[in-house]
């Protein structure tokens, strides 16, 4: 009999499981109070010879022996050995009651596939279904001790109502020298054909499928069997319960209190005399009652307290499978419109207890946690170089994609993604620059060929824009290193080398990025070099191409002196074009 405890357990308290230490059946007091008392008495008795008994030289003899097998008692690896042990019958014991066998399914679709409201039709169902059951008996009988004890012989299962005469005599017909069970389902298929050739079974789909769902109860039923036939190892079960026994016959020796002549015994710690060896006592409760636990899981059809309830299974399985497809066939309510007939969202109501307690739906982890939204998106940036650690913002104007329903960006917001959008801080200061001046040098002298590019716009500017060139170049060559003019060390000199050659000169409040994008955290301003003299830092300012984000008055100067310039071109080369024709003119005069 299953011994039942969840609705004990269904809410955790202080005394919950308290009050199941005391219960008797099934419990572990059970299970090793008389292997705990031949134990306990062994220990007594022995103890009272070793105080009482012994003469000096027996005691000294008494207490080598003990302190030995105290000493290599922890050979015996009990721990590992019972884990393993209980592992594998607790998974053996969980395949077993999946494959027990239900009635439910298979008296379902038998209810809905053989239709027929005649005397045969439910004749055809009923049978079925005590053939199904019949078949469940007679692996029962065969594994489970109970059972067994219930339908000793084919005749008690005749009597009992499972089999009539006439189908034990066609049983009994077929000779065989192996277990039958294959007969009641024999029956139960044939059952099933007759129901399709009458026409109780509308289609051979149906047909199929009602044989495909007996096939699966029946493979469930037959894997008892072989359970049954193939246990856990019996070498594995021996070495377990031996090991286990050893173990406490070794501490009935090894943990008795001695008291030796001081000196004898070298190493020896002495303890405390309490005549009852608490910590053993309890040592033995927990390993035994861990093996009783395997004993009691290994053959879960037997009849321990845990057992199954085998032929509760059977009665409930008839009784279930007669009522559905017989009582139960061609009933079912009127269709009428339900309580939540209005309602879009119906939600049925509670009790005044059940309504206080507060509901928890699924609702994903991160749902509430605070965010801010961001207005726009961007590409994101990989690290292309295991020496590029820092990404400075830079980005074209295809790679900002605003969010879609979102206008305008939330003033003093501080963005998951730093300043790493458009409209960030990061072009309104100096620090963003002076990154892009890094970038380009790194990369091999990108702001070099915008110059070339923009140079050959209007030759008449090659001149001053390669001043402005030359400017920057003398400002890096003074801390090159003594390196020459053009060798451009800075284009593969790493970055954090550039900073440390600058940070007296030029601000270091740039935004840093790992590889993965982030921003990292920022780095404070290095205290400049007084040694060095200050100077004007805004000379990278006028070689950096124009952006988006300066201001319109520098623009329009820009756009204002390349046009006088196109305008002077187009002056001088009239001018000139001018002189040549009259000086052609004279020369045909003096000719004539």
């Amino acid at each position: 009999m299953t011994v039942t405890y969840s609705l004990d357990v269904a809410s955790s308290s202080f005394f919950c499981l308290y009050k199941l230490l005391f219960r008797w059946k099934g419990s572990i007091w059970k299970s090793v109070w008389a292997e705990l008392v031949v134990w306990c008495i062994l220990y007594a008795m022995l103890s009272m010879s070793y105080r009482l008994i012994m003469t000096t030289s027996q005691r000294e003899v008494f207490e080598d022996i003990c302190v030995f097998l105290e000493t290599y008692s922890g050979f015996i690896p009990i721990t590992f050995m019972l884990g393993f042990y209980v592992s594998a019958v607790f998974t053996r014991w969980w395949q077993i009651f999946d494959n027990v066998g239900w009635i439910d399914t298979p008296c379902l679709w038998i209810t809905q596939y053989i239709q027929g409201k005649s005397e045969r039709a439910r004749c055809v169902r009923r049978n079925c279904i005590r053939y199904a059951i019949l078949t469940q008996a007679m692996v029962y009988r065969d594994v489970a001790a109970s059972v067994r004890k219930r339908f000793p012989t084919f005749n008690h299962l005749v009597t009992a109502g499972l089999m009539t005469e006439k189908e034990m005599a066609e049983f009994e017909s077929i000779p065989s020298p192996h277990a039958k069970y294959w007969q009641p389902m024999h029956w139960l298929f044939s059952m099933v054909k007759l129901a399709r050739d009458e026409g109780m079974i509308t289609s051979d789909y149906i047909y199929v499928d009602l044989m495909e769902k007996l096939r699966q109860f029946r493979v469930a039923i037959l894997n008892l069997t072989l359970y049954d036939w193939v246990p856990v190892p019996l070498v594995y079960t021996q070495v377990v319960h031996l090991g286990v026994r050893s173990f406490f016959i070794i501490a009935l020796l090894g943990r008795q209190y001695l008291h030796p002549e001081k000196g004898r015994i070298p190493d020896y710690k002495q303890t405390i005399d309490l005549y009852v060896p608490i910590m053993s006592v309890l040592q033995f409760t927990f390993f035994i009652g861990w093996m009783k636990v395997a004993e009691v899981l290994l053959n879960p059809l037997g009849e321990d307290d845990d057992d199954f309830e085998c032929n509760w299974i059977l009665d409930r399985n008839l009784q279930v499978g007669l009522t559905v497809v017989d009582t139960a066939y061609g009933k079912y309510p009127d269709l009428e419109k339900d309580s939540f007939w209005e309602d879009e969202l119906p939600e049925p109501l509670y009790t005044a207890e059940s309504a206080l307690r507060p509901l928890n739906p699924q609702v994903g982890s991160c749902a509430d946690m605070a965010v801010e939204e961001e207005s726009y998106m961007l590409k994101p940036r990989r690290r292309t170089m295991s020496r590029i650690s820092q990404w400075d913002g830079d980005f074209e104007d295809t790679d900002v994609v605003p969010v879609h329903g979102l206008k305008n960006k939330r003033e003093g917001s501080n963005y998951a993604s730093g300043e790493s959008l458009a409209f960030s801080n990061s072009f309104a200061n100096g620090g963003r620059k002076l990154s892009e001046m890094f970038k380009r040098m790194r990369t091999g002298g990108r702001l070099t060929d915008r110059v070339r590019k923009r140079a050959s716009f209007a030759q008449d500017f090659e001149n001053g824009m390669n001043t402005k060139k030359a400017s920057v170049d003398s400002t890096f060559d003074e801390h090159s290193l003594g390196t020459p003019k053009g060798t451009r060390l800075w284009s593969s000199m790493p970055q954090t080398q550039l900073e440390e050659m600058l940070k007296g000169r030029l601000p270091t409040n740039h935004v840093k990025y790992n590889a993965d994008g982030m921003k990292e955290r920022d780095v404070p301003s290095p205290i400049p070099i007084p040694d060095l003299p200050p100077t004007n830092p805004t000379w990278y300012n006028d070689n950096l191409p124009v952006i988006k984000e300066e201001d319109e008055a520098r623009r329009k100067a820009t756009s204002t002196d390349t046009d006088s310039a196109k305008h002077t071109i187009r002056r001088s080369s009239s001018s000139g074009s001018e002189m040549a024709k009259s000086s052609k003119k004279l020369k045909r005069k003096k000719s004539q």
